[in-house]
């Protein structure tokens, strides 16, 4: 490395879409504990913990992001969620917002390098890339004026310039799409050993008042899926002008959402139950989700039969309220489907209290 760079040895791909990985903060956190020594605390552990791979998330208004963590940083207290989620892993951490970082950069910047310095990514959630807003920077240059970053399936570190990166020109990814709390987050020493039994029996004691949180804003659980439908029944998107159709923030993310989760979250549910034995219950849920995985894309008339899956719904289906109301008849099973695991959960950890 030139005088005045500096990049992390640790450097592996970000995330890989074809397993399932289509959260972006997980992939961060992986990245750090990777870089850290702490394989353990993978992909999947982190999905877990925020509650992205059990959540159908839905907001009413503008596109939020693709799963509870990205709904979360629209929150008064995003970052002490974020940080929240290292402290549970036993690791102290600092979340910078992006007003604090433009007024003090050259502190922050500082900050970056002493990380970068010590073998530490740090977490950025700047729109670096459209669709991939959570990213690691894992390299400086140039005394810092250019950063490198890894994100999305990215086998290898992209630069961009800190210029550019603090640019008022950086902004969410489309004009359907509304930022939450963005900046850095730096983690830090280690403060405490957190058994990991312990760590996910209580990610499974949280998840009734996850599933069933709502807002005026927004919703998870079934009632996610109840708010989809509902728009989709009353042609939400019809509106929109050819040139402007995007199907992805429209429908194509929730999907995505609903996909993810129902193929994925019993790997995590398998781990609670091999470290955690009396959480059997938990064997049901995990058929649930299949169950709602067959409800996307398996035989006879699923989701994507349909034509509203992940890339298949088109402006013409959206303005046809017969093909539409068959969408969302679909999208009110999952919801139906979400309730079951909702009482699963509920009389399961009845039975561990």
């Amino acid at each position: 490395m030139e005088q005045g760079s500096n990049r992390i040895s640790y450097i592996r791909r970000f995330v890989t879409n074809e397993l399932g990985e289509n959260y972006w903060f997980e992939g961060c956190g992986r990245y750090v504990m990777g870089a850290l020594g702490e394989p353990q605390y993978d992909y999947i552990h982190f999905a877990g913990l925020t509650g992205d791979v059990f959540a159908q998330a839905y907001a009413r208004g503008k596109f939020w992001g693709d799963c509870v963590t990205d709904y979360r940083m629209h929150n008064p207290d995003a970052g002490a969620f974020v940080e929240g989620i290292f402290r549970r892993c036993g690791y102290a951490s600092v979340f910078v917002p992006e007003t604090e970082l433009r007024a003090h950069w050259g502190e922050y910047l500082q900050k970056l390098m002493s990380s970068i310095d010590k073998g530490v990514p740090v977490i950025s959630n700047l729109f670096l890339q459209k669709f991939a807003p959570w990213a690691v920077l894992v390299g400086y240059e140039n005394q810092g004026k250019t950063l490198l970053y890894m994100t999305d399936n990215m086998t290898k570190p992209a630069e961009i310039s800190a210029a550019q990166l603090l640019s008022p020109s950086v902004a969410p990814p489309h004009p359907a799409a509304e930022a939450g709390l963005r900046g850095w987050l730096f983690v830090e020493e280690k403060v405490a050993e957190v058994p990991c039994s312990q760590l996910y029996r209580d990610s499974i004691l949280s998840l009734p008042d996850l599933l069933t949180e709502k807002t005026d804003k927004y919703c998870f659980g079934a009632a996610a899926f109840r708010a989809w439908a509902e728009d989709v029944a009353a042609g939400k998107g019809a509106e929109i002008t050819p040139a402007a159709f995007d199907a992805w923030f429209i429908h194509g993310t929730y999907v995505c959402n609903c996909a993810t989760n129902a193929c994925c979250c019993q790997t995590y549910l398998r781990r609670v139950m091999e470290l955690c034995p009396d959480t059997e219950f938990l064997q049901q849920v995990c058929t649930l989700y299949w169950r709602m995985e067959d409800l996307w894309h398996g035989a006879g008339d699923s989701l994507e039969a349909l034509g509203g899956g992940l890339f298949n719904l088109t402006l013409e289906t959206l303005k046809n309220k017969e093909r539409r109301g068959r969408i969302a008849a679909k999208i009110q099973e999952m919801a139906d489907v979400a309730d079951e695991i909702l009482d699963v959960l509920q009389q399961g950890i009845k039975m561990l209290q």
